[in-house]
C-alpha cells in the first residue's frame, strides 16, 4: 500500500534527480562494501549495525518526509489505495510490527526490538525505492543488465579477497591487531565474498545464475555473440559459486535449475517451442559440465560426509533444537509467536534469531502470522500469473524463474536464515518488485 502510494506520488523534477542519484550511490556502495562497512562499530547497537545502514535509515526517513509534503498537496491520492494494494513484504512488516506492539503491552518497553525492526523496514523500503529510481518497471533488458553487472562486481571482489587471504582465521587475527573484532566463522580456502560468509554469498550467486540462465533462453540462437557472452557469464558465476564449497548453495543451484528445467521444459515441449527446449538443454549441459569438471564440487561431498563431526552442521542442529524448544513452550506462543526482536530480551540470546528463517518467522509471528504471510504471497504470485499469460515470452520465463527462486529459497531457509538476511534482501527484492508489477492493473 505504501509502495503503491509512493509510485503515485513520485514526480519528475530536480528533487527526483537528487534523490535518485544519492539513493543509487548509497545502494551500490552498500552492496559493494558488504560487511567491510561493519568495521566501524556503533556503540549503541549490541550487534554491530553499519554506518551505511544508519545512512539508509536516514535516507528512507527523509524520503518519506518528502512524500508527506507531496501528499498534503494531493490528499485525494489516499482514496485510491486500499488494503488490496498491500504487498506481501508489507504484510510481513505489518505482522512483525504487530508482534512488537503486543509484546510492548505484555513486557516493558525495550529499544532493541524497535531498532531491529527499523533496520529491517528501512532495508525493505530502500530496495523498493531503488527499484523505483532505476526505473525497472517492465524493462527486462534493464533488470537483466543490472543483475549481470552487480553479479560480476561482487564475484570479482570475492575473488580478490580470496587471492589476498583465503583463511578467515588469519583475516580475524589481522583485524584484531588493528583493534577490530569481526568474529568471522573459520573458513579455509572458501570464497567468502565481501559479506565474509560462503553460504550467504553462494546463495546470492544462485539468483545471478538463474537470471542469466533465463536471459540466455530469451536470446535468439542466431545471436552468437550475445549467447557466447551469456555462456561465459554462466561459467564464471558457477565456478565462483563452487569455490564457496557451500552445501546449501549447491543445493540452491540444483533446485533452481531443476525447477526451471521442469517447468520451462514441460511447457516448451507441450507448446512445441523447440528453440527454447534446445537452449534449455544447452544451458543445463553448460552448468552440469562446469560443475562436474570443477574439483571444488567434490569437496562438497567430503563436507556432506563430515556432517556427523562437522562443527557447522552441529551448530545448525543445535540452533534448530533450541528454536523448537522455544516454540513448544506453550500453545499460545506457537500460534501468535514471541515477537520480532524479543528473543534476545526473553531468553538472553546473543543474536536476533536462529539458523532457519521459517522457524524464526514462527517464533516472531506464530503459525497464524506465518500462514497468513504465505497465503498472501502465493495469492500475489497467482495474480501475477493471471496477468502475464498473454505477455511476451521473456516475461513468462522470468515469472517462472521468480517462482523457482522462491521455492528454492524456501527450502534453503529451513536451515538458513536467508529470508531475513540484509544483503540477500536488498538484492532479491528489486527482482521481486519487477515481476509483481505485472500483477498490477495498467
Amino acid at each position: 500500500m505504501l509502495q503503491q502510494l509512493t509510485k503515485e506520488l513520485w514526480q519528475e523534477g530536480k528533487i527526483k534527480t537528487m534523490f535518485s542519484t544519492a539513493g543509487i550511490i548509497l545502494y551500490v556502495f552498500y552492496i559493494l562494501t558488504g560487511n567491510f562497512s561493519r568495521i566501524i562499530k556503533l556503540s549503541f547497537f549490541p550487534r554491530s549495525i553499519s554506518l551505511i545502514e544508519v545512512s539508509i535509515l536516514a535516507f528512507v526517513g527523509i524520503f518519506f518526509i518528502y512524500e508527506l509534503t507531496l501528499l498534503r498537496e494531493d490528499k485525494n491520492l489516499l482514496k485510491k489505495v486500499s488494503l488490496n494494494d498491500l504487498d506481501t513484504v508489507e504484510v510481513l512488516l505489518s505482522l512483525m510490527l504487530l508482534s512488537i506492539l503486543v509484546n510492548y503491552i505484555i513486557y516493558k518497553f525495550n529499544i532493541l526490538p524497535l531498532l531491529y525492526y527499523l533496520r529491517f523496514f528501512s532495508l525493505v523500503y530502500f530496495a523498493f525505492i531503488i527499484y523505483l529510481f532505476l526505473n525497472f518497471k517492465r524493462n527486462i533488458s534493464k533488470i537483466e543488465w543490472f543483475y549481470t553487472q552487480i553479479g560480476l562486481l561482487l564475484c570479482i571482489i570475492g575473488w580478490i579477497i580470496y587471492f589476498i587471504e583465503p583463511d578467515t582465521e588469519r583475516l580475524n587475527k589481522f583485524f584484531e591487531q588493528q583493534g577490530i573484532y569481526l568474529n568471522l566463522d573459520p573458513h579455509k580456502f572458501r570464497l567468502i565474498g565481501n559479506i565474509f560468509d560462503p553460504n550467504f554469498f553462494g546463495n546470492i550467486l544462485v539468483m545471478f545464475i538463474s537470471i542469466t540462465m533465463i536471459s540466455f533462453l530469451s536470446e535468439s540462437l542466431q545471436d552468437k555473440k550475445s549467447l557466447i557472452q551469456k555462456v561465459i557469464l554462466l561459467i564464471f558465476f558457477n565456478v565462483t559459486l563452487l569455490k564457496t564449497v557451500s552445501r546449501s548453495s549447491i543445493l540452491g543451484l540444483f533446485l533452481v535449475v531443476f525447477f526451471n528445467t521442469a517447468l520451462i521444459g514441460s511447457w516448451s515441449f507441450a507448446k512445441k517451442k523447440i528453440e527454447i527446449f534446445k537452449k534449455l538443454i544447452l544451458v543445463d549441459s553448460i552448468l552440469l559440465f562446469t560443475t562436474l569438471l570443477d574439483k571444488d564440487f567434490y569437496k562438497i561431498f567430503e563436507r556432506i560426509k563430515s556432517i556427523p563431526v562437522d562443527n557447522s552442521a552441529h551448530a545448525r542442529i543445535q540452533s534448530w533444537n533450541s528454536a523448537l524448544d522455544y516454540i513448544e513452550k506453550t500453545p499460545i506462543k506457537l500460534l501468535i509467536g514471541d515477537g520480532y526482536g524479543f528473543l534476545n530480551i526473553k531468553y538472553g540470546l546473543q543474536f536476533i534469531g536462529f539458523d532457519s528463517s521459517f522457524l524464526n518467522l514462527i517464533l516472531y509471528c506464530g503459525l497464524l502470522g506465518t500462514v497468513f504471510f504465505l497465503v498472501w504471497l502465493f495469492k500475489k504470485i497467482y495474480k501475477v500469473y493471471q496477468n502475464i499469460r498473454y505477455e511476451e515470452l521473456d516475461v513468462k520465463l522470468h515469472f517462472v524463474n521468480l517462482f523457482s527462486l522462491l521455492l528454492t529459497y524456501f527450502v534453503i531457509s529451513w536451515f538458513n536464515n536467508l529470508l531475513f538476511y540484509q544483503f540477500w534482501l536488498v538484492l532479491f527484492l528489486p527482482y521481486y518488485y519487477f515481476l509483481t508489477d505485472y500483477g498490477r492493473k495498467g
